[in-house]
């Protein structure tokens, strides 16, 4: 067989195979429906079950054969524009909703999609003229109001995305979209009590809607209340399990409850679901450093990068200089902190970092200046504080460095580096009263050895200076837990003793 012969069958085999599918999906449509009188109405229809089964072509085809039809054919008209809408094709759409308009000046349909356009292609004054448009001949189009809603989130204007709504709701109160979106809106405006019953009212009526269970579990998780948080969000999962948002819940709230493994364990869960997004990654790499794992923080860090057309984003610089920083790599540190500065010079924490950086080197002034950066850092306050007290006594300027050392406790009482550098600060000026006050309950929960080690340098103090028989025991005790933690198992048994022969003085 010739060459012609083959390229001619392989030809009518595809033409064959294009006439058995559009056949097939001709046969499904006539099981479905009872074929319209109206010829045009009927390519209509069969276009649209082509179209919700993944034929494109072949529906855009149909459509364009119902608009020669002489009879009124905006819809296909509308049809051949969602087609081209649902491609991105936003210029191509709205000629076809143009030409619909022009064929049926009642239909408000084609003006709301003509909108809908408009507003992706970012024309707000535009689109909100052709959502005014169908209202004059429309003023209970739901639908309307409900694109017109959408449009003002989108823009932040919650006041007057309520309004409309609140009409998409009074004109179709079988809809729960608008009913959703506008609990959306009391998020975001902190009407926690409002929006939770318009979700639960929806989960009630509606069937496995894992969005509003999503939103549910989310208002939990910002009034504290975090058992229920926890029960909605595994909801969602149980009915789909590639709700990326729901895993960061999660992992965000056992973070918070301290609960490492657990936390971790959802974001693994993401990743085996193949949910590889930059904002899993990121997440991800905060709830390791939060729990001090920084090699593993740096691997998801540029994993969330990898995410990226374009590596622009500074939180993910800034983090990686700080967990570079934290594992000793003070050259990928600075690199990064650059990075992150060079994209946004007032990256909190990049400035945060390098006021770090500085202080280790004893370049106080150049930290006080990173730190100037830093003044509306409210999640980090407590610790800039303590970076600036380190600076003032650096310096030399000894006024004020116990208050910013209060401050930053006062912001973060619990943060072994504020803890460490304010107790050092102490010792140096012979308070170890005051010191022991400060670090004694971390100590006594924790099995970290510098902070161990620390304490018992308080302790072993106070007890030489002729304390209370309480400071040489529990100087003993803090020594023997940190012998028993630390690789050299008799690294105190010189001050045990020594202290142990004190103590006998006392019987």
């Amino acid at each position: 067989m010739s060459d012609k012969n083959v390229e001619k069958k392989g030809i009518l085999k595809e033409v064959v195979e294009k006439i058995t599918k559009v056949n097939v999906i001709v046969d499904e449509y006539n099981k479905m429906a009872i074929t319209p009188a109206m010829p045009g109405n009927a390519f209509i229809n069969i276009a649209t079950a082509m179209y919700t089964k993944g034929f494109y072509n072949e529906a855009e085809n149909m459509l364009q054969s119902a608009i020669c039809f002489p009879t009124k054919t905006s819809n296909a008209l509308i049809n051949l524009g969602i087609i081209k809408q649902s491609t991105g094709n936003f210029d191509e759409a709205i000629k076809f909703y143009s030409a619909a308009f022009e064929q049926d000046r009642e239909n408000v349909k084609s003006l709301g999609l003509w909108g809908n356009c408009l507003a992706m292609k970012g024309l707000i004054n535009e689109a909100i003229e052709k959502y005014n448009q169908a209202i004059e001949i429309d003023e209970k189009s739901a639908d309307i109001y409900l694109s017109w809603g959408a449009l003002l989130i989108k823009n932040k204007q919650y006041k007057e995305a309520k309004e409309k709504l609140g009409k998409a709701i009074e004109y179709n109160q079988k809809d729960a979209r608008p009913m959703y979106m506008y609990a959306i809106v009391q998020i975001e405006m902190e009407e926690y009590d409002e929006a939770l019953e318009k979700l639960i009212k929806i989960v009630r009526n509606t069937e496995n809607n894992f969005e509003a269970l999503h939103n549910i579990a989310y208002i939990y998780f910002k009034k504290k209340n975090y058992d229920k948080a926890i029960s909605f969000a595994k909801k969602v999962l149980a009915i789909f399990r590639h709700k990326v948002e729901t895993y960061l819940l999660l992992g965000d709230i056992y973070a918070i409850q301290n609960q490492e493994e657990e936390s971790v364990q959802f974001y693994e869960m993401a990743e085996m679901n193949g949910l590889h997004t930059f904002f899993l990654y990121l997440s991800w790499a905060v709830t390791l450093q939060k729990f001090n794992r920084h090699k593993e923080a740096i691997e998801k860090l540029h994993k969330s990068n990898d995410c990226l057309k374009t590596k622009n984003v500074d939180e993910v610089y800034a983090r990686l200089a700080l967990s570079y920083y934290k594992v000793g790599n003070i050259e990928m540190a600075l690199k990064s902190r650059d990075k992150a500065l060079e994209i946004n010079p007032n990256n909190y924490m990049a400035n945060s970092v390098a006021a770090e950086i500085e202080v280790d080197n004893k370049n106080y002034e150049i930290a006080l200046g990173f730190l100037e950066k830093c003044k509306e850092d409210f999640s980090n306050k407590g610790f800039n504080y303590s970076l600036m007290a380190q600076c003032k006594d650096g310096l030399g300027q000894t006024d004020g460095v116990r208050e910013l050392f209060e401050k930053a406790i006062e912001y973060m009482p619990n943060k072994k580096e504020i803890l460490m550098a304010y107790t050092e600060f102490l010792i140096k000026n012979n308070d170890y009263e005051t010191a022991k006050k400060k670090i004694k309950a971390f100590a006594e929960s924790s099995n970290d050895t510098d902070v161990l080690d620390r304490y018992f340098e308080i302790l072993y103090n106070l007890a030489k200076k002729g304390g209370y028989k309480y400071n040489i025991e529990q100087a003993i005790e803090i020594a023997k837990r940190a012998e028993a933690i630390n690789t050299d198992k008799d690294k105190y048994k010189k001050e045990i003793e020594e202290l142990e022969g004190i103590l006998r003085n006392y019987e």
